[in-house]
């Protein structure tokens, strides 16, 4: 392989529409100059932007650096050809004039400076040093910051930087790493529970002390926890560039390539699960890459015996066993959350594990030293550890859930005691976690705000996915469930989210609006327009329904859209967007002038009818305002795309894609 082929390729994408109309918000065909701008006669100004990391003249020229060498390395090659071609058919072509002087045979003629193979050696030299100037600079690292490049380290396409070299180049000052990690600790809502911050304290000072013996494995948490801390909490002054910030999660893939993750050691799954985490709670949307990861995590945690309770197993002491009970925990749940996102099969079976619930203890409580656990604490309060084992219960019904949606039989019996477990289990947590809207949150913690969100999300989204399908069969019951789960999730979410932004009350929690959360977030949405689409059918069908909930929930959507337009980047969100747009536009003025809906509703119907046009008129102006990726893959099969698609007449690929 030629060194042109070695060549690493660096990304960057063009816009998929011009300045002019994403500006406009407008469809742009892609076209130099597009229609669009030949219309409002500003063709000289159409051109496409390409997305960069770091210095914008820097890159550009760089770009145009490497266009110019490919197309002067071409041309050299080309004159090459077209030489010794000639030189062939003047030595074969018998008819040709015999030239005044034969050359010798090429090998033996010695390759001056100007001749063209000294014009093509300059060239891949020239290439070299730019692609090893990128080497010094990055670490062989996408400068675009392309998070799948730390799969491809992970799984061995790309060769790990021996482990002094990824200290040397990734690992921040002294000053700058104390800082992250201590807000990394403070932020308890995100902290993983199977670090212990006294025993984590005394490894990070035995760390500095010689950093180049420290394990590999080790390390990586530290780049993981560097990772979380520089990219999800408000430390903008606490991090030199934001290159610098997404190269923490390489760091850590670098770590665990060189530590050998793969094989059954100490550190290596808790190594792998922080680094898994950080990739599930970073990016809005999830790599299928991430299930791989996941394979690997659980099939070693499972062979290292996770899988098994250790609280009387000889040579584990009670530190570690209460240490591997919250590896197993948090591995069960994230496994769980992110194969129903991806659409796949759990990787864990639970009938074949027994490991017990994390205890409920403080950091306090116990150490390395302790010869006994000591009794649990009350699950009344709020600490980090009473939000991960409200999570545990609820993810033990949520499994159930799953079983029963993907059963190829379901009864209305199975469906009615899940649900009434659901509920029960939801009832007996801690009233702290009982929902509140942010007007009535202002005297509590950030971290109370945001694990009292997440354990009502996973309550609302179990509902949903539980009677999502009984929806599309008309169960009143199930409409009425899936429709008061939806309408709560979306409109928490929505009172929420403003608060995330700088200044907010919820800056330093900024990891919520992640991808597991955010998934949440389009999956109530989802559910919330299948109940409208039910709805429609049995107001077609002179069925008795309450049109009011059909008009609120509108007006819910239409805030939901709002704020899914600021995650325009996002593949699921603008199938989620199209699909709110598809419903407002189906309750037009067309529709409520062909049906009767409002004349049973009396004055009250009058005044409700403008609101609703007005949602459908500004849904059909938008409906084209973003450009529409056909490759895109929305990780929701079911078939609810395909009974909404019938009632909204959306484009196929909304819902085969």
């Amino acid at each position: 392989m030629d060194r042109r082929q070695q060549r690493k390729i660096t990304r960057n994408r063009e816009f998929r529409a011009c300045t002019l109309c994403r500006k406009s918000k407008l469809k742009c065909d892609r076209q130099l100059p597009c229609s669009a701008c030949v219309r409002r006669d500003e063709a000289g100004s159409c051109f496409y932007e390409r997305k960069s990391e770091g210095s914008e003249n820097e890159r550009s020229r760089r770009l145009q650096a490497e266009a110019k060498l490919e197309h002067l390395e071409q041309l050299v090659q080309q004159l090459s050809q077209t030489t010794q071609t000639f030189t062939s058919q003047e030595d074969t072509d018998p008819n040709a004039d015999q030239p005044m002087m034969r050359q010798a045979p090429q090998e033996s003629i010695p390759n001056g400076a100007t001749h063209w193979s000294a014009m093509l050696e300059d060239i891949e030299d020239l290439r070299a040093t730019m692609n090893a100037d990128d080497e010094i600079g990055g670490g062989n690292i996408d400068v675009d910051g392309n998070e799948d490049d730390d799969m491809s380290i992970l799984f061995g396409a790309t060769n790990p930087l021996p482990f002094h070299q990824i200290l040397s180049q990734f690992l921040p000052p002294r000053n700058e790493t104390d800082r992250l990690v201590a807000a990394y600790f403070r932020a308890k809502a995100v902290a993983a529970p199977f670090i212990h911050s006294r025993q984590f304290s005394r490894l990070y000072q035995l760390f500095w002390d010689n950093p180049s013996t420290a394990s590999p494995l080790w390390t990586s948490i530290l780049f993981s926890i560097l990772d979380i801390a520089s990219r999800t909490i408000s430390t903008s002054q606490l991090v030199s560039s934001e290159l610098e910030v997404r190269r923490f999660s390489a760091a850590a893939a670098h770590c665990l390539a060189v530590g050998q993750y793969y094989k059954p050691q100490k550190l290596a799954v808790e190594a792998l699960l922080l680094y898994a985490q950080a990739r599930c709670i970073l990016s809005v949307d999830i790599s299928p890459d991430i299930a791989v990861v996941f394979g690997t995590l659980i099939r070693t945690a499972t062979v290292m015996g996770y899988h098994r309770d250790a609280g009387s197993r000889e040579g584990i002491s009670p530190f570690d066993a209460e240490m591997r009970r919250r590896t197993w925990s948090l591995c069960m749940q994230l496994d769980l959350l992110v194969s129903f996102q991806l659409g796949i099969p759990s990787n864990i079976q639970f009938p074949t594990w027994d490991t017990h619930p994390p205890t409920n203890l403080l950091v306090v409580d116990f150490s390395e030293k302790s010869t006994e656990l000591p009794p649990a604490r009350p699950l009344g309060g709020h600490s980090e550890m009473v939000f991960y084992i409200a999570k545990h219960k609820l993810m033990a019904v949520f499994e159930k859930i799953l079983r029963h949606a993907l059963s190829p039989s379901q009864s209305t019996y199975d469906l009615d005691l899940i649900d009434a477990e659901l509920r029960t289990t939801y009832n007996e947590l801690p009233t702290v976690f009982h929902p509140q809207f942010m007007a009535d949150s202002i005297v509590d913690t950030p971290s109370l705000t945001v694990t009292r969100l997440c354990v009502n999300a996973l309550y609302q989204k179990c509902l949903c996915v539980l009677h999502r399908r009984h929806v599309m069969e008309g169960r009143v019951q199930s409409i009425q469930s899936c429709y008061d789960a939806s309408t709560d999730l979306v409109r928490r979410f929505v009172d929420v989210y403003p608060e995330f932004e700088p200044g907010g009350q919820l800056e330093t929690e900024r990891w919520f609006r992640g991808s597991l959360t955010w998934h949440d977030f389009l999956l109530g949405c989802m559910a919330l327009c299948l109940t409208v689409c039910s709805t429609r059918h049995r107001i077609e069908a002179q069925s008795p329904i309450n049109i009011v909930d059909v008009v609120a929930s509108l007006d819910v959507l239409s805030s939901a859209k709002a704020v899914i337009e600021q995650h325009r980047t996002s593949r699921d969100s603008r199938k989620v967007r199209r699909l709110i747009e598809g419903i407002i536009s189906s309750f037009g003025p067309q529709y409520i002038e062909s049906t009767n809906i409002f004349q049973t509703l009396g004055n009250s119907g009058q005044d409700l009818a403008p609101n609703l046009q007005l949602h459908a008129m500004a849904a059909a102006q938008e409906v084209d305002d973003w450009a529409w990726d056909d490759n895109t893959i929305m990780p929701m099969e079911d078939p609810a795309w395909t009974y909404m698609q019938q009632f909204l007449e959306l484009p196929d690929d909304i819902a085969e894609s």
